[in-house]
């Protein structure tokens, strides 16, 4: 047991709160981290306001943790605060390491995101877009390392509770964090053939051998791709993974690409064919890590251009 309580923060971008839902959901193990702990700052669970986390002398908090991405400029703000204050800044879920499914909306302009959100939205009142008492909206959404520099990774939507446990009670107590760099496939139980792909089929759609390895049987499955600190939960209870823990480290840096790749070589199909069998490509391959990747840096760049031209 540590002499005396770590300080640590936990901040919240833009994102759905389900990572630290996540921490929660550790349930009676967190009689164990909680005397670890003297919360500093935790918008979303403790009433702290952004002027107390401000006021903190530089690095002397501890650890901290940022989830979700920077959409506005109070999120920006936000994540360089915690950068300043903070020694071990972790990145806390994928919509902070990767972008997340928020990144997504990157496929799209602002004026369309609002739209879809305010203008053409019956349940928003006037469908008007709001701007009083509201941070300024980003026109893209850029990873946060553009932002801030991280220390720590722990991807997933949302990291499981195991991991992030292991994770909590190594950096609390200062022992090296080693994370294995192994993907969803390591840990995968279903038997595997390395026969080919004849056919790309829909989640849905037939029967699937519950021994047999899911996308030699025609299902997408991101797992050869995707880092695998699930431990292969999706594909060892008979769902496809979705790559929902972004690439795995150090070999692979676009997600989507790797796998698009590996596709080409498992699945000898009519080119046609296979894009007409693959429906939306983008959110299928991209889901959880748009803005990382190396289509989404360009969508970026293109987005700042248009901007700079208007």
């Amino acid at each position: 047991m540590l002499a005396k309580p770590v300080p640590v923060a936990m901040a919240q971008g833009s994102s759905c709160w389900g990572c630290f839902q996540s921490l929660v959901d550790i349930h009676l193990k967190l009689a164990d981290v909680l005397p670890l702990l003297d919360i500093k700052y935790w918008q979303a669970v403790v009433d702290y306001k952004l002027k107390d986390l401000e006021g903190y002398p530089d690095k002397s908090i501890a650890v901290g943790f940022y989830e979700g991405m920077a959409r506005t400029e109070e999120d920006i703000h936000l994540l360089k605060v915690m950068r300043q204050k903070c020694q071990t800044l972790i990145a806390f879920g994928s919509c902070s390491c990767f972008g997340g499914i928020p990144g997504m909306a990157n496929f799209s302009d602002i004026e369309q995101c609002y739209d879809v959100k305010f203008r053409h939205n019956k349940t928003v009142n006037g469908g008007s877009v709001p701007s009083v008492n509201v941070p300024a909206i980003t026109d893209v959404v850029k990873p946060n390392t553009d932002y801030a520099a991280f220390d720590v990774y722990l991807p997933g939507c949302p990291p499981t509770s195991k991991l992030i446990l292991t994770a909590v009670t190594a950096l609390l107590e200062g022992k090296p964090l080693e994370l294995p760099p192994y993907t969803v496939c390591h840990y995968c139980k279903r038997e595997k053939k390395e026969t080919p792909i004849s056919e790309i089929l829909r989640p849905y759609v037939g029967k699937a051998d519950v021994q047999r390895c899911l996308l030699e049987q025609g299902y997408i499955c991101m797992g050869p791709s995707t880092w695998g600190l699930c431990e292969g939960q999706c594909v060892n209870k008979g769902a496809t993974c979705r790559g929902c823990f972004g690439p795995s480290p150090p070999i692979m840096k676009d997600h989507g690409a790797a796998t698009i790749s590996m596709l080409g070589t498992y699945a000898p199909i009519d080119p046609d064919k296979l894009i007409a069998q693959v429906k939306d490509p983008l959110g299928t391959f991209y889901r959880f890590d748009y803005p990382t990747s190396h289509l989404g840096r360009i969508r970026i760049k293109h987005e700042e251009a248009e901007r700079r031209r208007k």
